[in-house]
């Protein structure tokens, strides 16, 4: 499934009467191998010039006079594959993008007598795919492009990569950009000197990194039994590989026996075969995912879940706030016993809304006492970090903070600070933003003994976990809350 040649044309316009060639590359090889295959039915790629007066004649639609090839009722047509030069030229691929006329010419590789139909010929929509990355590299600001642009550079050193000797292989621009910037990396020397159409540089260890990274969103309001605290927790599995050729990879997704299922898993184009229907919770045993696919050059999201239903909080809250020019604040936390006591950073946001900046922080109190009060103020003085650490250092996982903040009364200070209308007098809330490493509230994880690559080689197999906390909020005990209020039909 090769391509004998490749163009970009400007088609004419109001400004212009006549196309303009943009870009052009012709592969001699897969030229070679056209006249050989079918010397009966070859005919030599005419001229740029040429080939752009006849696209001009038969590719672009009527706005003028009419041209028998083009416009007759009486020809059959097969967008967007056409025939140039009375027919002789074909199988001739174009479509129009962002303003240009990007084409190709497919190799024939069967019927060496007479014209094949077009569903028996690959390579057609093998072109189709390439133009349509090609437009993609040139973008879509097309105005004021021409044949020295730099964008034309780029679609050249396009398919240098993609389409080496005319046969493309790997064609998504983001995946060629890593490999390009991997080959500036230096290597060690090779013994054997590497191909020109060998796009990725010969590894001697191949690695595979896959990273499970849950996010959790959670409002907590000490209303109950009149409001119910939410929260839902979902993950992201992100791969990388640096592996030798494009071997298939298999995984096994798995969760610990009697937690809650992955459900609504949303995976990545490279991917071949996964299990994506949806578990029962009457079915709890089911609680692996199998996943097979081939893995590009850059790194990919391979899949998201969500995680239903989580029976515990990763961090219990409580939040109170009285006063109103002086306020008194206390924040209790508790680490639930099932998380790991360990943060690559745990901090208390508290933002004050609708008041003056902040004037004087005093009556600083943290338990334990062997808790530093890493407590700072933001540079617009409109809230306070409370900074935990990355352990709660205590016996049983618990901190607290109590602290009396006064504001000043003087409108004019930080008055470009975005306030929220709904937070006033009592109404308010605190943030909490952490990351606990090599954990997962889920107990979603890989099974090492299932990952598996064909052809089978060797690689190392590096396992990265984490959860953070996306929205993580604490409302006022003493204030009103905002919540939703699901509709009953």
């Amino acid at each position: 499934m090769s391509i004998r040649a490749v163009w970009v044309i400007r088609p004419p316009s109001k400004e212009a009467s006549k196309g303009r060639t943009l870009f052009s590359r012709r592969f001699p090889t897969v030229e070679r191998r056209a006249k050989l295959l079918a010397p009966a039915l070859y005919c030599p790629l005419p001229r740029d010039n040429e080939f752009c007066e006849a696209v001009g004649l038969t590719c672009i639609p009527a706005t003028r006079e009419f041209v028998y090839e083009r416009d007759s009722s009486a020809l059959t047509f097969q967008r967007p594959v056409f025939e140039l030069l009375g027919g002789k030229l074909w199988p001739v691929v174009c479509i129009e993008l962002n303003g240009l006329l990007f084409l190709s010419i497919p190799l024939v590789e069967s019927h060496r007598d007479q014209r094949p139909n077009l569903i028996e010929v690959p390579s057609i929509p093998t072109a189709v795919a390439l133009l349509e990355k090609m437009a993609e590299v040139v973008g879509t600001d097309t105005k004021e492009l021409t044949e020295t642009s730099q964008k034309m550079v780029e679609l050249y050193q396009y398919l240098c990569l993609s389409a080496p000797l005319g046969t493309p292989m790997e064609t998504t621009p983001t995946s060629l950009r890593h490999l390009a910037q991997r080959r500036l990396v230096p290597t060690p020397m090779l013994k054997l000197k590497q191909p020109a159409w060998v796009l990725d540089t010969v590894r001697s260890v191949s690695r595979l990194t896959i990273s499970i990274r849950e996010e959790i969103r959670a409002v907590q309001y000490d209303k109950l039994p009149d409001v119910v605290d939410v929260w839902e927790t979902y993950g992201t599995i992100v791969c990388k590989a640096e592996l030798e050729g494009c071997p298939d990879v298999s995984l096994i997704i798995s969760s610990p026996p009697g937690s809650p299922p992955l459900d609504y898993l949303l995976v990545h184009p490279s991917v071949q075969m996964a299990d994506t229907q949806h578990i029962s919770s009457s079915l709890p045993d089911l609680t692996s995912r199998k996943i097979r696919f081939t893995p590009p050059a850059e790194t990919i999201s391979l899949c998201h879940y969500k995680v239903t239903p989580i029976p515990y909080l990763p961090i219990r809250g409580f939040y109170q706030m009285k006063g109103d020019k002086s306020l008194t604040l206390l924040v209790q936390l508790k680490l639930n016993d099932s998380v790991k006591n360990g943060f690559e950073y745990c901090e208390v946001h508290i933002p004050f809304f609708n008041r003056g900046p902040v004037e004087k922080i005093e009556d600083v109190s943290v338990s334990p006492a062997s808790l530093a009060p890493a407590l700072t103020l933001s540079q617009d003085k409109k809230k306070l970090v409370w900074n935990i650490g990355q352990k709660f250092q205590a016996k049983t996982p618990e901190v607290a903070l109590q602290v009396t903040v006064s504001f000043s009364s003087d409108p004019s200070q930080g008055a470009d600070y975005q306030d929220d209308p709904f937070c006033v007098q009592q109404n308010a809330y605190i943030n909490i933003l952490f990351k606990v490493t090599d954990f997962t509230l889920s107990g979603c994880g890989i099974d090492t003994r299932s990952v598996c690559l064909y052809p089978s080689t060797k690689c190392k197999l590096t396992l990265v976990k984490e959860l953070s906390a996306s929205e993580y909020r604490i409302w006022n005990s003493h204030g009103d809350v905002k919540t939703g209020i699901a509709s009953v039909i």
